[in-house]
């Protein structure tokens, strides 16, 4: 006969104490917690516009763009699709499997949330890649803005960045670096382009997220901004039969002649140039046939190209525009373009 009961740890129906569930359901909640990457995404608050214009891209020759494996292609290709689509949290993920960071950045000049896509190491930072600034308005027009060469064509970087805060467009597409930072030359057409040249370099983080925002939506449409010298602008200016040195260029990036009078966002942008009164805006295969960007590979992939690395495209999606300018047009009139693009965009869209 015991004087005592024996200790048990169980209570009398059986089943363990209270105490025993909490401390295993801490020990849980703490291995669950530690066996995931933090996914809280940056915030910022300021001028976006001064934050995007104050990024260096380094200088000619300097070989400061590296080519991304195709792993990180893939995992940028999932980092962009989980940013376009809204899911900062996975977005986040994969961001930090390459050195990205996701940013919540509060513009305190228009009111509006922008979401970034931006290197986490900038120069002079020797983990710097060059893989290139992505902006997005989730309320944004069905439109891309491009600047490939945001220092190699003068202006056309700053010009970007103003037409997309003015125009309110979707996606804003910054290049990492000048388009001849590298002394290697791009495999794809020509022998004459940097493999740093993002517009002909299909092996780029610039690439893939056009492929990506292209595929998204068959209804997005695309600017890409570039830019001519002196050379060049009397070689359109004779084929174009103007004395303007204030002049376009514009191509949906294939070889023949496009109807003036269709509904298409080059047409539109060419009409409301020439309402202007001030820009001679003339149209590639209709009055020109030079600097048509059908090498280029962004425009190339939107209008259906099987290789748009090495082939032209046979056709037009009616997409893509490769916007050429003239030196005096991107300095002293990029606030007019601005606003004959939004023109445009809201006759497109409307």
């Amino acid at each position: 006969m015991h004087l005592f009961e024996p200790d048990t740890t169980n209570t009398s129906n059986g089943a363990r104490p209270l105490v025993f569930y909490v401390i295993i359901t801490c020990v849980l909640f703490l291995i669950t917690f530690f066996s995931f990457p933090s996914k809280a995404i940056t915030m910022m608050s300021g001028e976006l516009d001064k934050h995007l214009k104050s990024y260096n891209y380094g200088t000619k020759a300097d070989d400061r763009w590296v080519m991304p494996s195709a792993h990180e292609q893939k995992v940028f290709e999932k980092m962009f699709d989980a940013f376009y689509q809204q899911n900062w949290p996975l977005a986040e993920e994969y961001a930090q499997q390459i050195d990205y960071l996701v940013i919540q950045f509060s513009d305190v000049d228009t009111g509006n949330t922008y979401y970034l896509l931006q290197e986490k190491n900038q120069l002079p930072s020797a983990d710097f890649k060059g893989g290139g600034t992505y902006v997005l308005n989730p309320n944004g027009l069905n439109a891309v803005l491009q600047a490939p060469h945001p220092k190699r064509d003068s202006f056309t970087g700053t010009q970007s960045i103003d037409a997309f805060l003015h125009t309110q467009s979707k996606l804003l597409m910054l290049a990492g670096t000048r388009r001849d930072s590298s002394h290697d030359i791009s495999e794809c057409t020509g022998t004459n382009y940097s493999a740093s040249d993002v517009a002909h370099q299909t092996e780029s983080y610039f690439q893939v997220a056009h492929e990506q925002a292209s595929n998204y939506d068959d209804e997005t449409v695309f600017i890409q901004y570039h830019g001519f010298g002196s050379t060049t602008r009397a070689k359109l200016q004779s084929q174009c039969g103007t004395d303007n040195d204030l002049m376009l260029n514009l191509s949906e990036g294939v070889r023949y002649a496009t109807n003036d009078n269709e509904h298409s966002i080059m047409q539109l942008l060419r009409k409301n140039v020439e309402a202007g009164g001030k820009i001679k805006a003339c149209v590639y295969g209709n009055d020109t046939k030079s600097l048509g960007g059908t090498w280029n590979v962004q425009g190339r992939h939107s209008n259906g190209s099987v290789d748009s690395c090495h082939k032209s495209a046979a056709a037009s999606a009616k997409r893509f525009i490769h916007l050429e300018q003239s030196y005096g047009v991107r300095k002293y009139h990029r606030d007019a373009m601005a606003e004959h693009l939004k023109q445009a965009l809201n006759q497109y869209f409307q």
